[in-house]
């Protein structure tokens, strides 16, 4: 996957840039707050709808815009046509919350519609939380990477958040009458199904990435994080848990199981390095796990993901640096902020880009 061309306005600190003709390994370089990580940012944007910062739409509005736009045009391999194909794509979203997806001329009111076209892994400086943060942080890594391989997946988890959406509503109101029991136990039933059929699709998904991390390691990178493994132990979901929870729910007047309660934990040696990791050890164990979560998307969809590497100095020493250099190889294109572009090594050339 290559991304030719990017274009944005309005997106935070970015006013308006046009970036053609870009290569392989693409450095950007600026002073701070010039906005290397926001261009970074803007291409995650346009394989996911979100901010990999956690910034909402409006705030992702640059002061003084009405409006950000974020474009561009990417090759993707066409496993029926068996060429790459050149694919267009634009998101726009207005300081009054309106949203429009442009996928290859046909236009969508909805941001969701992006996931599944262009596909990127990206690694920064909230890449620790993937280690150190909450259950939130690492389902939302997970659903991405495993959505953007397979539309099915994203579908069942669009059904269920709506399926426990209108039940959040429901015990809400706070009267749960004999109507409305009857109504939450068919929202159970489908709770049920769903949940145990997004749980089978993430088992399937974190076997693969903890094979791709054991290899990884296996091969050199980052010895130290030798004996780190993925822990998923969640148990399918019956009726009788969500009855037994009933009554916890009306009167907390929330769903309390299911698969939006989900989490897998590093751990070594059997400990969660949630608990024992230092900062260093937490960043480059997630940039492990961001090279890993690139070969399940390799395995998947038949080719590299566009890879955005943030912040990828400091704690990361000169052995490591090579291997992950040689990494970069593997890689059609890889967008990286750097300030010292020579640490990178390897003989690697690169296009420039000064903001």
């Amino acid at each position: 996957m290559y991304l030719e061309s990017l274009w944005v306005q309005g997106f935070r600190v970015l006013e308006d840039k046009h970036l053609q003709e870009l290569g392989p390994l693409v450095v950007v370089e600026g002073e701070n707050g010039a906005g290397k990580t926001t261009l970074l940012d803007a291409i995650y944007f346009l394989a996911s709808g979100r901010s990999f910062l956690g910034m909402t739409n409006g705030e992702l509005v640059r002061d003084g815009s009405a409006y950000f736009v974020v474009g561009g045009e990417y090759k993707s391999y066409d496993s029926v046509a068996r060429v790459p194909l050149l694919h267009s794509v634009q998101a726009l979203y207005t300081a009054e919350g309106h949203k429009e997806a442009r996928i290859d001329g046909t236009i969508y009111r909805g941001f969701i519609h992006l996931i599944g076209g262009l596909r990127v892994m990206q690694f920064n400086f909230n890449s620790v939380f993937l280690v150190k943060g909450m259950p939130s942080v690492r389902r939302q890594f997970l659903n991405l990477l495993i959505a953007s391989c397979d539309r099915r997946y994203l579908e069942t988890l669009s059904s269920y958040n709506s399926v426990v959406s209108r039940k959040n509503v429901l015990l809400k109101q706070g009267i749960v009458g004999e109507g409305n029991r009857s109504l939450l136990d068919l929202f159970d039933e489908q709770i049920v199904r769903l949940s145990n059929s997004i749980y089978a699709q993430r088992r399937t998904a974190l076997v693969a990435i903890n094979g791709d991390m054991e290899r990884l390691i296996g091969e050199g990178l980052f010895g130290r994080l030798a004996g780190i493994r993925i822990s998923y132990e969640t148990q399918d979901l019956d009726a009788e848990t969500l009855r037994s929870a009933r009554e916890r729910e009306i009167v907390r007047h929330m769903c309390l199981a299911g698969c939006h309660l989900d989490d897998f934990v590093l751990t070594r040696n059997g400990r969660p390095l949630r608990e024992t990791a230092s900062l260093g050890e937490a960043k480059i164990t997630s940039l492990l796990l961001t090279f890993a979560g690139a070969e399940y998307v390799r395995s998947m969809s038949g080719e590299y993901p566009v890879l955005l590497l943030d912040d990828l100095e400091g704690d990361i020493d000169a052995q490591n640096m090579t291997r992950v250099t040689r990494l970069l190889r593997c890689f059609e294109q890889t967008f990286v902020t750097s300030f010292d572009v020579e640490r990178l090594g390897g003989n690697l050339s690169a296009v420039r880009i000064q903001l």
